[in-house]
Formats: structure tokens, sequence, C-alpha cells
């Protein structure tokens, strides 16, 4: 009963995917999968009428002509209905998995990253992309199982009403093809899980001979003989457990297929004996012998399509609902996992259109609160962050300041909605963050991540990624570019301007950068945005000195009420700002400008003296 349950559900999502991506193409594809189904069956009866006239002692020449006219038109169009299902079906199924990726990448951005971060997370992310092209093609092996079987009791009633047990015996003799298949498939799912680290081995190997990225360090340490050796060591095991597989499905495969073909030609050779006994005309032994073979192959066809294919879609399709049932993750906890989990999907999305159309309004920036907070990554069992509080307001130039680990990076995901607290809460403008729309949230902040994205699109792209809307606006991203200080320095490289290609990826002629610059590219796309709040995150770490101290000019002269947060290792950095925060094992340890903190002697003091000692010993 689960199992049926699983297969109507697939079968409704999989055509309600397919009505959503192609429309009313589905009728197309149904017409003529009938036609394809259909048509062979009349042209076997058309041919059986022929054949018994044509042995008449006085056939008609009108009657030949007739039959002979309706079999060629017969065979045309099934010609022609069989090229133009082939198109369709790779039509919709290309639609399909195009609406389906679509789907999943609404769903992603719905999520928490404290959800895709998990081990959980990563795992049902990867089976829901892996059956991206099975959920899609789902309705052709519906329709196909049901024109197959449509086939085989056409066949099987036409042998039936000739000769029951000739009928029965073919069709027992066509079982031990179709468990053999099953079983070989079952097998090659094991290997495949098996032999997936050899895989993974062979195709990195393979991977360091042939892309660029790692071609210096080969062709510098001559290590192309030794990776591909070892490719090949990694490629033989794959391939060696994969050939006694193959050996012992080729025999099995040979000796099943010797049964069921015995079984043909016995019943072929009754029928010929029936013919020249004068009790059957010569079209009815053709239209015998052709639906004996049409019974064996529309029987396995319907056997290996149920069980290789509907039965492992719907048992595997448990990840995909799996997935885009999850409102909220396992380990964020609250009231709405109990309800939203008994709600059906449908009902699910017009709930949560009606919450985010109850959101409050969010277009400006006037203070955001830390109160309290504590987070913890998914699994890590350590806090990061243990009740942090602190209040930022329009205009401050906030900079945190601490050791590697201490929490600085993890507020400003916080910030962002990229995470949900653990407990404690974040207020925006006196209000939860949860009362907004995090899209809106999301508005208020530019970001230059430490971790910042080498895009190999357009420089244009690059920079109006943050903002859209004014990709055409080539002045504003021309004042970006110069703000940051790298359009002077590639402008000469690029061979078609702003619309010039970083990186050759897509294009010989791009251009490549080096790692402070696609710093600064990155730094122009936050600048860009021209969000009310701003935030650094370790904004020198690739830069020179000189761009380094454009950067800590921008940040002090950011115009109006702007507000300003910067991360960095560079503790003089802090000065510029009118407070800072000092974190110790994601606490708040100090708090005050860079006077009172220097002042007090503690952590942030130690920190200042360890690096002014350096660079006067640098200077030295």
């Amino acid at each position: 009963m689960k199992l049926i349950r699983a297969i109507f559900k697939t079968v409704k999502y999989s055509f309600r995917l397919l009505y959503r991506s192609s429309g009313l193409l589905i009728l197309a594809y149904l017409l003529l999968r009938l036609m394809s189904t259909t048509l062979p069956l009349l042209s076997t009866y058309i041919l059986r009428e022929l054949l018994n006239r044509l042995t008449l002692f006085e056939p008609m020449l009108q009657d030949l002509l007739f039959y002979i006219g309706s079999y060629i038109i017969v065979l045309v169009i099934l010609q022609a209905s069989r090229s133009s299902m082939t198109l369709c079906i790779s039509t919709f199924i290309s639609k399909a998995e195009n609406r389906y990726t679509c789907d999943l990448m609404e769903k992603l951005d719905k999520l928490p990253l404290s959800f895709i971060d998990s081990s959980r997370g990563k795992d049902l992310i990867d089976e829901v992309i892996h059956l991206k092209t099975i959920a899609a093609n789902f309705p052709n092996l519906t329709v196909q199982v049901f024109a197959d079987l449509a086939a085989f009791i056409m066949a099987f009633v036409t042998l039936a009403s000739f000769h029951p047990g000739f009928s029965i015996i073919i069709l027992v003799l066509a079982v031990p093809g179709v468990l053999c298949q099953f079983h070989f498939r079952k097998k090659a799912d094991m290997l495949r899980r098996m032999t997936a680290p050899d895989v993974r081995k062979f195709s990195y190997y393979r991977w360091m001979l042939t892309d660029p990225w790692p071609a210096k360090d080969v062709r510098m340490y001559d290590l192309t003989g030794p990776i591909k050796e070892r490719y090949d060591t990694e490629k033989d095991i794959y391939r060696r457990a994969n050939k006694k597989l193959d050996r012992k499905k080729v025999c099995l495969a040979m000796v099943t297929e010797l049964i069921i073909r015995s079984a043909e030609i016995a019943f072929s050779v009754f029928v010929v004996l029936k013919a020249i006994a004068g009790e059957i005309g010569v079209g009815d032994m053709a239209l015998y012998t052709g639906f004996a073979v049409s019974l064996t192959q529309s029987f396995q066809n319907v056997a290996g399509t149920v069980l290789l294919g509907i039965i492992r879609t719907a048992q595997n399709m448990k990840y995909v609902f799996e997935f885009l049932e999850i409102d909220i993750p396992e380990e964020e906890k609250g009231e709405n996992n109990e309800v939203n989990n008994e709600i059906d999907m449908e009902e699910k999305d017009g709930e949560n259109n009606k919450i985010n159309n109850e959101k409050r309004k969010l277009d400006t920036f006037e203070s955001l609160v830390f109160d309290n907070v504590y987070f913890e990554y998914p699994l890590s069992g350590k806090y990061v962050l243990s009740g942090v509080s602190f209040t930022l307001n329009r205009g401050d130039k906030l900079s945190l300041v601490g050791v590697n680990g201490s929490g600085k990076t993890t507020i400003v995901k916080l910030m962002l909605g990229l995470y949900e607290v653990e407990s404690g809460q974040i207020l925006i403008n006196g209000y939860p963050m949860s009362d907004y729309d995090i899209s809106d949230v999301r508005r208020l902040f530019s970001v230059l991540f430490q971790n910042f994205v080498q895009y190999p699109l357009t420089l244009r792209e690059n920079v109006a990624l943050s903002d859209l809307s004014r990709i055409d606006d080539d002045i504003e991203i021309g004042r970006a570019l110069e703000q940051s200080g790298i359009y002077g320095d590639i402008r000469p490289k690029l061979h078609n301007g702003l619309d010039s290609y970083m990186t050759r990826r897509f294009d010989d002629r791009g251009t490549e950068l080096s790692k402070g610059q696609w710093q600064k590219v990155a730094l122009s796309r936050a600048y860009f945005k021209n969000a009310p709040v701003i935030i650094f995150d370790e904004p020198s770490a690739s830069l020179d000195a000189e761009a380094e101290d454009r950067i800590f000019k921008n940040f002090v002269e950011l115009s109006g009420n702007k507000t300003g947060i910067m991360i960095s290792h560079r503790i003089s950095a802090a000065r510029m700002s009118n407070r800072i925060i000092v974190l110790d094992g994601g606490r708040i340890v100090e708090s005050g400008t860079h006077e009172e903190l220097v002042a007090l002697g503690g952590l942030y003091a130690r920190l200042y003296n360890l690096q002014k000692e350096k660079y006067m010993v640098t200077e030295k």
C-alpha cells in the first residue's frame, strides 16, 4: 500500500511538472503515443488480408492495390508519428528538466544556509539534482506502460483465440528474461555505489590532466606520467569490476533469450504446419507469428518498465518530496514545524504567500539590535556566538575586531538572514527581523565578503550583480570601478569595454585578473549597490597598500547617513570607526572607541600593540 501511494504521488507530481512546463504539448504526445502503439497492429492486420488474398486462385487486382496502398500509407504514418513522438519526448523532457531546476533553485533560495551547510542538506540536495532527468521522464514511462500493456492485451487475446496453450507457454517462458534483467539492474546499482570512490578518484586525476587550472603544476613538476598512471590504475579497477558483472549478464541473457526464442520457434513451426494443412491462410500465419514476437516484447517492456522504471523512480522520488516539503530544518525549533508538516505542498505555498503579504514594509534603515544572540553552525556542537548584544544606529561606523574564529563574520551572516539565530533575537528598526520579508532586509546591506566570488561573466555583469535593475547604467558602473581603484588598471586590457568577459572561460579574448584585482571588482560590486549599510569583511586581504588605504578612506567618507561595518585583522583600521566591538570566543569582551580600548589595556590593546611593534620592526 505504501508503494502504491508513492507511485500515485509520483504520477501526480510528474504530470503536474510536465503540464507546467509544456502545457498542451502533452496532448500531442499522448496522440502520437497512441498512433505509435496501434498502427503496427493495424499494419499487421492489413498484411494478413493482403497475403490471404494473394493466395486466392484468382485474386482481385482492385483489392490487392487497396491493401498494398493502405499498408504503405500506414507504414509512412507510423514512421512519421514515431519521429514526431521522439522529438516531442525530447522537447517536453528538456522543458520539464528546466522547470524542475527552476523549482529547485527557488526552493534553495528560501532555505537557510544552516540547512544547506548540514550533511543531511548536502546529501539531500545532491540526490534531488541527480533525480532531475528521472522525474522529467516519468510521464513518458507511465504512458509507455499503458501503451505496451494495450499491445500485450491485443497480442495475447489474438493468440489465445487461436491457441490458448501456446500463448500461455510463450508468456511463462518470457518471465526469466524479465527477472534476469531486474536482478542485474540491482547488481549494477550496488556496483555503482561500491565503485563510487574509484570513480571519484579517476575523475579527479582526469581533471588534473585536462583542466587549465592545475596545468601549471602538472607541467612544472612533470606530473603527466605519474598522474596518468594513477588514472589508468583506478580506471582499470572500475573497468574490471564492471567487466565481471557484464560477463555474467551476457551469459544469463543468452540462456533466457534461447528459452524465449525456443517457444517462438516451436509456435512458428506449429503455425506453418497449420498453414500447410490448409487450416489457416498465409496471412494468418504471418499474423500469429508476428503477434507471438509482439506478445513477448510487450510483456518484457511492461514488466521491465514497471520494475526498473516506475517502482524504482517512485521509491527514489521520496527524496524530492522530502526536499520540497521542507520549511524549517530539523535543527530549527518552533511550532511551525508540526503545523507545516501536515499541510499539502500547494496549501503550503498559499500560506507562505499570505504570510509574505502581511510582512512589514522596510524602506529605510534606522537601527539594528542584537539582543542576547546565541548561534551554532549545524552539527558543530559548539556556540560560535554566546549572548552577543549590541546596537548599530544609522550613520555609525562600527569595527568588529578579534582573532580568527571569534565570530566576526558570523555576525554579518546573521544580519543578512543567511542563518537563523538559535536563541535571542535580531531587531531592525525596533522590530524582529522575521517581521520583514528577507529580500527587503538584504536590500539594506551591501557586502564585500572575505571569500568573494570570481564570476567568469562580463565586467558589467560582475559589478551590476548587486543591482541588476541598473545594469545598463554605464556611468554608475564606471564610478564604482573608479572608486575601488581597478578601472584604470584593467581598462586598456578590455577588448570590449564593460562588456568584456573576465577570464577566458567563455571568450578567448577574456581578461585574466590577479586575486587582488578580483577583490577590487568585488569591492566595486559592493559600492555599486549603494545600500544604506555597507559591510567590509577583511577587505584588504588581497590588496596592496595603496588599495588598502583607499578602502579605509572610503569607509570613513561614506556620505550622509550611511552606516558602515568593518571586519579587519588590521587593528589600525579600527581607529577610523566611532565604535569598536572586540570579540573573543563568541562573546563581546570589550566595546568602545580606539582610545578607550587602548587605555583599557585589554585584548584590543594587546592586539594593537603586537601589530604596532610588527610594523615598527618592518620599518627598521
